[in-house]
Order: structure tokens, then sequence, then C-alpha cells
């Protein structure tokens, strides 16, 4: 009974998440659409994503037996940078070597805050004096 409701409670979270990822997919593959290029290719990108994505479903296929059947190594979670995972994904992409890139910043803990500049009210010579206000006040008819 307690499997059960672990299983019923996973099931649920599960469609939660794969909800999600079918979501950010078919936002993904609206806006490949976008491009000017795809106007014209657009029937041959729609005919090739279709079939693909009505097999995709919310629902998982895994049940109580499949977690019980699972083998024990299959519970060790690799982090996707080590070198044993990097071994199974190696292609030709992944020995290209970027050059210098331009350092553009955006560490915040790195920023000076810009100080304000103050001045007095008398340095201020604008229209008028500095600390006496005229809303709304009419000159004197003669």
């Amino acid at each position: 009974m307690a499997l059960e409701s672990l299983s019923q409670s996973l099931t649920e979270q599960y469609r939660c998440r794969r909800c999600l990822l079918l979501k950010r997919l078919d936002l993904t593959t609206s806006a490949f659409h976008w491009s000017e290029r795809a106007e014209a290719q657009g029937e041959a990108m729609k005919a090739v994503l279709i079939p693909i994505r009505e097999v995709l479903t919310p629902e998982s296929d895994v049940s109580i037996a499949h977690v019980l059947a699972a083998r024990a190594d299959l519970s060790r979670l690799v982090p996707a940078t080590s070198a044993a995972a990097r071994r199974g994904t190696c292609c030709a992409v992944n020995k290209v070597l970027m050059g210098d890139v331009p350092d553009r910043g955006g560490r915040p803990n790195e920023l000076e805050a810009p100080m304000p500049s103050w001045q007095s009210r008398r340095e201020d010579r604008g229209g008028r004096r500095a600390g006496r206000q005229g809303w709304g006040r009419r000159k004197k008819k003669k």
C-alpha cells in the first residue's frame, strides 16, 4: 500500500515535469518556424516534427514493476560533465577548441556602484534661484 502511494505520487510529479518539458519543446519548435527560411521549409519541418511529437505523451509507462526490476547500478547518478559521461558522448564537435574570447563581464560582485555627484544649491545657477519655488505664481498686472 505504501509502495503504491509512493508510485502514484511519483507518477503525478513525472507527469507534471513531462508536461513542462513538452511545452518547452513545442515552444522551441514553433520558434524555428518564425524565420524567413522556415517559410519555404515549413511543411517539410512539420512532416518531420509532428510524428515525433505525437509519440511523446505526458503519461509515463514506468511502473512499480519496472522500478523493482531495475539493476542497482542504474540508481547511481553520474554527473554529465564527468570523464565517464564524456567518453560516451565523444564527437567531432567536442574536440573543437575555442580561441580567446573577450571578457564581457556580467559578474555583479565585481561592479562598483557609481557615486552620485552632489552639488550644493548655491552651485546650481539655473534660471531661478535655488530653493525658491514659483509654481502657480503670476505676475501682477500693472
